[in-house]
């Protein structure tokens, strides 16, 4: 390739950066975004309507590992819809800086209610659903309409309507035991599984039909599709950004161990700013000692597997088996968090490919192990202590 083609190359990648970024952060017309505090501790995400009031209060409570920005498409869609909506984050998640437990996620829920008044729908995704069912039977959360995604909530004998929303393939509450419950409604998507249905368009549709019959509105014409211009721009600048890594010449050999973080800076790097605002991919400082423990670790499992004369890509299915064994004796949680090493294994394996162009097994083994303890420290619960409890069960 000449020079020219390749100076060419590098500014189309830029330029395919800088757009793909501008429309990830594409929200619909109409409704405003604001990043608030409630309850004196609890970061939330408040989705505002622009027409005249006033809007009946939606209150969104993300899953275990989750956080508010996972809500986006639910309360960008109700917004849209003529709701005020506030997706929280719940103790030990996003940027709270409350302990994890689940008895704090109850109480982080009743406080939120007592701050906004009353709250006309609640929707609560896994855990986020268990905590405000036990919002509710401590009376401090008294919906019109209870939605609980990918859980089967006991809203006990006086509680409000139940929607249950899952996917198809959903791992924990799965549609025999949904369709089981005949104290609710249950719609289950053909597309998606427990990790996705935060982003199912057939689950948000439904979602927002049934809060607007619930509080008397007339159903929206269509929903949202600002969500297709901002996954758009995520392609795009990770496009950009990995033609960026892959373009990297090679380094000098006295700064040859900075390929690694250079490239996963690069492609990474494009991820947060793209994906931050709803998915919640952000740095948080507190996780920083947890993420750099976890990438220690990493690092000794991958250095370990190149000893052994393994690939790195073998290190994704080893944990695979091991989230298959956890899941067949009955372990869902420890499962779902090997799945969550899974994830960012096979990411940072095509990370540690792209770091070793031109460069050595080292570099993508470095550039492997910063992304997993990236990763996996990113969306464990905080502190590791309660998490190590949660898995233990005490």
């Amino acid at each position: 390739m000449s020079a020219c083609a390749k100076w060419c190359l590098a500014a189309v990648s830029i330029v395919c950066f800088a757009a793909g970024v501008v429309l990830s952060h594409r929200v619909e017309p109409g409704i405003r975004v604001e990043a608030v505090t409630l309850a004196g501790n609890t970061p939330a995400l408040q989705f505002i309507p622009s027409g005249p009031g006033p809007h009946p209060v939606v209150l969104l409570a993300h899953g275990l590992t989750g956080s508010k920005e996972m809500f986006f498409r639910f309360g960008e869609a109700l917004a849209a819809a003529g709701f005020v909506c506030v997706s929280v984050d719940l103790p030990g998640h996003g940027a709270s800086e409350q302990a994890f437990s689940f008895a704090g996620t109850v109480q982080a829920l009743e406080k939120v209610t007592h701050a906004l008044g009353p709250v006309d729908v609640f929707i609560g995704h896994s855990m986020g659903a268990y905590a405000g069912a036990g919002a509710l039977h401590d009376a401090g959360l008294n919906p019109r309409l209870f939605i609980a995604v990918g859980a089967i909530p006991n809203l006990g004998e006086h509680g409000p309507p139940l929607l249950l929303l899952a996917g198809r393939f959903e791992e924990f509450a799965t549609p025999a035991r949904l369709k089981a419950r005949t104290d609710a409604r249950v719609v289950i998507s053909p597309n998606s599984d427990h990790a996705f249905e935060l982003f199912d368009g057939y689950l948000v549709k439904t979602a927002v039909e049934a809060a607007c019959t619930a509080v008397g509105r007339s159903l929206p014409t269509s929903i949202p599709n600002s969500w297709r211009w901002r996954l758009f721009g995520m392609v795009l600048a990770l496009l950009g950004a990995v033609v960026l890594a892959l373009r990297l010449p090679a380094f000098p050999s006295r700064w040859a161990l900075m390929r690694g973080p250079v490239v996963w800076v690069i492609v990474v790097g494009a991820f947060i700013l793209c994906s931050g605002t709803w998915i919640g991919a952000v740095p948080h400082l507190r996780h920083i000692p947890l993420q750099i423990g976890v990438m220690i670790v990493g690092w000794l499992m991958i250095t370990g597997a190149a000893r052994l004369r393994l690939p790195r890509w073998s290190l994704a299915p080893l944990t695979v088996a091991v989230a298959m064994i956890c899941a067949v004796v009955g372990a869902p949680i420890p499962a779902f968090f090997a799945a969550l090493f899974v994830l960012a294994l096979l990411a940072g394996t095509i990370l540690g490919s792209i770091a070793a162009r031109r460069g050595s097994r080292r570099d993508g083994d470095i550039a492997m192990a910063i992304h997993v303890g990236y990763v996996v420290g990113q969306w464990l619960p905080f502190p590791v202590l309660a998490f190590v409890k949660l898995l233990l069960g005490f």
